[in-house]
């Protein structure tokens, strides 16, 4: 269990402010605080971030200005933790004037969840157990991803008025329009797919030396045993990679990437700028320039009765 959950948040004027913790711990100084930021890159883009303080490595998501961090154990399973810190993170009211409860509400709610998603507790799920059993019994000879990007359209403004749930803001748009309250215009461009009409893309990366699509990445990334960074090769059918720093073996799910570098197989050449191939998700065909302009963004008004 992480030794504690703490807020802390971004003042454009002043900068870091160092909200509550529970349990309760030694508090943060100004200098951990921008640490903390840091590990969110420097525009604070990065939703989950890593950082080390003197107290320990801190897990930490972001949701601008707020900041909510979790203190990790020294050989803690880092990766449970972020899976289990994004779980939690809709049960943590950011609003809330009672930040003293809302985190110790968190700290709990965490400790649950991290032993509902762990050892026995996770095998007891009904869902789980029978993919277990499939694929004891190889009816499922594997799991293979299949990497779709989803291109969605947000409406942030909407969402202090609708909640963060993006596909039942664009809904309430919709109905809103059906009742004649608001009127939709085009606005700008979105990815769609002229074949099938869809938005959901996969990427193959090829070489741009040869064209060939065999490639190694070449990851930096962050050690969760000895907090350092290496460079590993990252290929298919690998579950572990040793550190080059501490020499232990690390699961490559407990790996936190910071940047990637493709290698081709065939030529040897090494870039971080391969060639970009874009495919619709759906129906497979080869997305074209036109494609990726092809659908048209809504935009919403309040619709005026002319008297």
């Amino acid at each position: 269990m992480p030794k504690a959950i703490f807020s802390i948040w971004w003042d454009d004027r002043l900068g870091p402010m160092v909200g509550r913790a529970f349990p309760e711990m030694p508090v943060l100084s100004s200098e951990e605080a921008v640490t903390v930021f840091m590990g969110h890159g420097v525009n604070q883009e990065t939703e989950v971030g890593y950082s080390k303080i003197q107290n320990g490595l801190v897990i930490s998501y972001m949701r601008p200005p707020n900041c909510i961090g979790v203190l990790v154990n020294e050989n803690e399973n880092s990766a449970a933790v972020e899976r289990n810190l994004l779980r939690l993170i809709p049960h943590i009211n950011f609003d809330s004037d009672q930040w003293d409860k809302e985190l110790e509400k968190a700290y709990y709610v965490l400790h649950d969840l991290i032993n509902e998603t762990s050892g026995e507790e996770l095998l007891l799920n009904p869902g789980v157990k029978k993919l277990v059993g499939d694929m004891m019994s190889k009816r499922i000879e594997s799991l293979k991803p299949k990497h779709v990007m989803k291109a969605t359209l947000r409406y942030p403004q909407a969402y202090d008025y609708l909640g963060n749930d993006n596909d039942e803001v664009i809904r309430l748009l919709k109905d809103l329009e059906d009742e004649e309250v608001l009127e939709s215009r085009t606005f700008g461009r979105k990815v769609e797919c002229r074949q099938c009409g869809d938005s959901d893309l996969t990427i193959d990366l090829l070489c741009p030396n040869c064209q060939s699509d065999d490639l190694h990445k070449v990851y930096t990334v962050f050690c969760p045993k000895c907090s350092n960074q290496f460079h590993a090769v990252i290929v298919d059918d690998l579950a572990e990679v040793t550190c080059l720093n501490c020499r232990q073996p690390v699961k490559v799910n407990e790996l936190s990437v910071i940047d990637v570098e493709p290698l081709c197989n065939k030529c040897g050449t090494a870039s971080n700028d391969p060639k970009i191939i874009f495919k619709c998700a759906t129906c497979g065909k080869q997305l074209k320039g036109a494609d990726l302009l092809a659908g048209t963004g809504l935009a919403y008004y309040f619709r005026y009765v002319s008297e």
